[in-house]
């Protein structure tokens, strides 16, 4: 049996994490954990709207820079065929005067990269809270129980806590407990779930309160099964393939993967063509980008299937409002890039005259 002492708590749980902190804000006012990450994603991606203008402003920025040197470049490549540590300096001299950036695109995508694991640790702190919130709540109730019902049955006792489950369980949609995965999962976190550190566990924490139900009521040997087996149960599937059973139907981790890789395609269409490297490191460098393009949507599938449906909501609005932003940002800018290429060519031609 495994030993619960090292996951005890003295009283009841509290939410530290700031960004935890301003989800709770939101969710006590709308009143649904669901609609609550809908909000609070769409209030995140206004204010990191500047974040995104920045990026867009500056890969079209480096898009019009290479255009302008694209011929330069090749009279250098011609020039220096013999010297690639002069024909390497001779470009980034080009590149400085043109105004490319070489960071310019790399910085906005690496915040952003930060941003999510800051928002991760919230959603995280967030889900943890909420379960060990349920767990000692739960145990509130099972001692209620058991002691203004000194003669009831065991039976009794665990359809009781399966219905204060299912009171306490948040739902969103067709998901029965946003706070377990959009999966086969089943909605009631394990023992081994809640505490457990792994990936898509809940590393949560137990109250001191559970530890020390009485026992002598139940059939479990320890607390926490007490508290949640009863609920564990009545969810238990009959084949993998017993759907009703099911969490959630891999709808919103489906949704992110397909967000994420047409999110990618679209970023890719106004990504500035790479300055070509000589040698190993120009290599090396274009594999790096194609690896950085296709991180995120594996990355967001992981977290998709693995952690909780709210994240996973959290996840699928933020692809949904960067995908309808790539698509107005690249109608205005492919008509603004026609223009700038019509004024150039007329610049030069009146040059040329």
């Amino acid at each position: 049996m495994v030993n619960l002492t090292s996951f005890l708590i003295s009283s009841e749980p509290e939410l530290t994490n700031w960004i935890g902190k301003l989800i709770y804000a939101l969710y006590n006012g709308i009143g649904n954990f669901g609609w609550t990450v809908v909000v609070f994603t769409i209030i995140l991606k206004v204010i990191l709207s500047p974040l995104d203008i920045w990026q867009k402003h500056t890969m079209l920025k480096n898009n019009r820079a290479m255009k302008i040197i694209a011929p330069e470049l090749e009279k250098l490549k011609k020039t220096y065929a013999n010297a690639p540590d002069v024909l390497q300096q001779k470009q980034m001299e080009l590149y400085k005067k043109n105004g490319y950036s070489m960071m310019g695109g790399c910085l906005p995508a690496i915040i952003t990269i930060v941003i999510f694991f800051v928002v991760f640790s919230g959603f995280n702190a967030a889900v943890r809270y909420e379960n060990e919130r349920m767990v000692y709540e739960l145990t509130q109730k099972y001692e209620a129980v058991v002691t203004e019902n000194p003669d009831i049955t065991t039976e009794e006792l665990d359809e009781t806590m399966v219905v204060a489950f299912n009171e306490e369980k948040q739902g969103w949609l067709w998901i029965k407990n946003i706070f377990m995965s959009d999966t086969y999962a089943t909605p009631v976190p394990t023992f081994e779930k809640f505490v457990g550190r792994g990936l898509g566990q809940i590393g949560g924490t137990l109250p001191a309160e559970t530890r020390a139900l009485p026992l002598i009521y139940s059939q479990y040997d320890n607390g926490y099964d007490a508290v949640l087996m009863p609920a564990v149960n009545s969810y238990a599937k009959d084949g993998f393939f017993d759907m009703k059973q099911w969490n959630g139907y891999f709808i919103l981790p489906f949704i992110s993967i397909l967000l994420s890789i047409f999110s990618v395609k679209l970023s890719k269409a106004t990504q500035p063509a790479m300055p070509e490297q000589n040698g190993e490191n120009g290599q090396n460098g274009q594999g790096m980008m194609k690896v950085m393009n296709w991180l995120m949507p594996i990355m967001m599938g992981v977290f998709a299937l693995f952690y909780s449906a709210a994240f996973c909501i959290y996840m699928v609005m933020n692809s949904l409002i960067t995908v309808i932003f790539n698509l107005v940002y690249n109608h205005i800018a492919k008509k603004q890039d026609a223009k700038w290429e019509e004024d150039r060519l007329a610049a030069s031609y009146k040059k040329g005259r």
